[in-house]
């Protein structure tokens, strides 16, 4: 009510200055038929001017909107990141022969992406620490279910299809986790990881793409200690 008072003494205030401008007009010129025309003129504007306003303003509160949203994706992208994504990408990498060879680069994140794109994402399952790594899934159950059930994540594609993948993989280890590993276990979790570590992959280059542009000092960090790197 108040606020309905506020611009209510507001639109009486500027009604009044309108009609003083329009006689000081009239007194200083006279042309009264002049200044009707002009005045009727002006009005015949308004609600051309008031469309224009309204869509160049909502285009840019649209933008603001969009552009927090991504903001707070990121900052759970980045608490993925720091919480089970880096970690696990590491130990994934652990099982891939032919990675090292690729020689990235992670200065040039486009040149990185080209040749992930083409690599065929292979994993030697033996080669990966198990243990650790059912360890690490099944410790991050509940972050992993805090994350999807945000709602804006489902605007994020990439990143809500890569937790899909992982909840996948974390309910295949949950339901094996107290027997020994089968051949068809491993081969099972096998075709798990590498679609994870595809996911895992791409998801990775675009949050390093989101440092770059907005975090600089973050992303000189994050490619230096790089889940790629065969020394980490």
């Amino acid at each position: 009510m108040k606020k309905f008072k506020r611009y209510l003494a507001a639109s009486g205030i500027l009604l009044f200055l309108s009609f003083v401008m329009f006689l000081v007009h009239y007194l200083i010129f006279g042309q009264l038929e002049n200044t009707l025309y002009y005045s009727l003129m002006s009005l015949c504007f308004i609600p051309i001017n008031i469309l224009a306003v309204t869509i160049v303003f909502e285009s840019l509160a649209q933008k603001r909107i969009r552009a927090e949203r991504i903001s707070k994706l990121n900052m759970l992208v980045g608490l993925f990141f720091s919480d089970i994504g880096f970690y696990l990408l590491k130990l994934i990498v652990a099982g891939d022969e032919k990675v090292q060879a690729l020689d990235l680069d992670f200065n040039d994140l486009k040149t990185c992406r080209n040749k992930l794109s083409s690599h065929d994402h292979e994993v030697n399952f033996y080669k990966i620490d198990y243990p650790e790594l059912k360890s690490l899934v099944i410790s991050g159950r509940d972050m992993l279910s805090n994350l999807i059930s945000n709602e804006n994540i489902l605007e994020h594609e990439t990143f809500a299809n890569l937790l899909m993948s992982l909840m996948h993989l974390r309910d295949e280890i949950m339901f094996i986790q107290h027997k020994e590993l089968t051949t068809e276990d491993c081969n099972h979790l096998r075709g798990d990881l590498i679609r994870v570590y595809k996911e895992l992959t791409f998801q990775w280059i675009n949050y390093l793409e989101h440092l770059k542009q907005f975090y600089p000092y973050q992303y000189n960090s994050a490619i230096k200690f790089n889940p790629f790197a065969a020394s980490i």
